[in-house]
């Protein structure tokens, strides 16, 4: 780039920011202004200029976009340096402008990040001038604007939350991402908070060590009846509870979340192990298992989970019986097959591995007979699954990887196993 362009397009981009700057301070004027200030308008045009000069630093490129066509609509602004960047195992072409970064992955940009604005922090500002435009407007009259400005705000927050996560920014992102969680909660006519957002911003609090943060996150989670994927925010909150050696609190949010949640394997997990932790009895959870059966007698998936937890704690026949009370319960519910057809397959595993570890002769031999005597009986559960998840794509290719590989071990054994590996891997080939 020559001297002569890096001069013209500096200056460009300072004229472009001071403009923006006055645009603001004018229409803060207007806020302070007795007869405008209780008019909600005065302060959707204040939140809007601040959402203008946010996008101010972000250029003329779009996103998703060819570099050259990024040159075209940059016009005669040029990057002032450019250079290869790696970062968290990425690599990237960073084009950087005198106000914002470009960075581009396969010749395609892919990021957008500001590096200098015409006031700090615009979008919270902007924020605080729709929620104040909110409170001022009784009628509803600017109630789409208010609502497609604060839209703005959460978009403009979150995309820039993922791009700080990608730059390996993590405190940045967290904090952007609580900073759209909370503003989610103004967007729309019900103002409903986005939780998952929030959970974000709690995650990466969480990895950074900022642990009260967290906490603050996904209790705002809870607050707002946002649970997260089989109840993983009550999961997270009992790490953190952990983490702060409150050991009651841990198995609090664990009990609190295994009530509105009892198939949540994170939970029951974190349950077995709180349990264990604290040098108390697992069996504990069968009494909190038993009520919500009583409340949901004919739930396959309880059943299940509590052939779950005997698997957990290595009671093998009880977890087996708990299965088969699943099926028995829905002859319809494939995951009671799936329970035991996984618990059989994974002691095989167990059986074959220390069958290879073995030292002795005998324990070589003791270990391979229960490896070959367990795996063949994970064949029968499997195939009654595979069989009742036909309206399950995922569930059933899953099953039938099980079924190809336990097929596939005994293969030169008879022309059955041969047969049954041709029909699953024909089956997951045409998938």
């Amino acid at each position: 780039m020559s001297a002569a362009l890096m001069l013209l397009s500096m200056p460009m981009m300072a004229q472009d920011l001071t403009k923006w700057a006055k645009n603001i301070e004018k229409a803060v004027a207007n806020t302070e202004n007795p007869k405008k200030a209780s008019n909600p308008d005065t302060w959707v045009k204040l939140g809007k200029e601040y959402v203008k000069a946010y996008e101010a630093t972000l250029g003329s490129g779009l996103l998703n976009t060819p570099k050259e066509q990024i040159a075209l609509m940059m016009g005669d602004l040029k990057p002032l340096s450019s250079e290869m960047v790696t970062l968290e195992g990425n690599a990237y072409q960073k084009d950087s402008y005198a106000c914002f970064d470009y960075y581009y992955r396969n010749n395609v940009l892919v990021m957008i990040v500001p590096t200098k604005s015409a006031v700090e922090d615009p979008l919270g500002k902007a924020l605080d001038a729709f929620v104040k435009a909110r409170e001022l407007d009784e009628k509803g009259k600017k109630a789409k604007d208010i609502a497609a400005g604060i839209k703005q705000v959460v978009d403009y927050s979150s995309q820039q939350a993922y791009f700080q996560y990608n730059l390996g920014n993590k405190v940045e992102s967290a904090r952007l991402f609580e900073k759209a969680g909370n503003a989610s909660a103004f967007a729309g006519d019900n103002g409903t908070l986005d939780g998952s957002l929030l959970s974000n911003a709690g995650l990466l609090y969480a990895q950074t060590g900022d642990l009260d943060a967290a906490q603050r996150c996904f209790e705002q989670c809870l607050a707002n009846n946002f649970y997260d994927e089989e109840g993983r925010v009550f999961a997270h909150l009992s790490d953190i509870a952990a983490r702060k050696e409150d050991k009651a609190a841990q198995l609090s949010y664990l009990k609190q979340g295994f009530e509105k949640f009892p198939s949540s394997q994170a939970i029951i997990i974190g349950l077995i192990n709180a349990y264990r932790a604290g040098g108390e009895d697992p069996q504990e959870i069968f009494v909190l298992l038993d009520k919500a059966k009583v409340n949901d007698p004919n739930n396959a998936s309880l059943y299940s989970t509590e052939g779950d937890i005997h698997k957990e704690l290595k009671e093998d026949e009880a977890a087996i019986a708990c299965y088969r009370k699943a099926s028995e319960v829905d002859p319809q519910f494939p995951y009671g097959y799936v329970g035991e057809g996984l618990l059989l397959y994974e002691r095989a595993i167990e059986y074959a591995t220390l069958a290879n570890e073995a030292v002795a002769d005998a324990d070589y031999r003791k270990y391979l007979a229960l490896y070959e005597e367990t795996m063949p009986k994970a064949i029968e559960p499997f195939e009654k699954a595979f069989e009742l998840a036909a309206d399950n794509p995922k569930l059933q290719s899953g099953v039938a990887e099980y079924l190809k590989n336990i097929y596939y071990r005994f293969s030169s054994d008879s022309e059955k196993y041969m047969a049954g590996y041709k029909k699953y891997n024909d089956f997951l080939k045409a998938q």
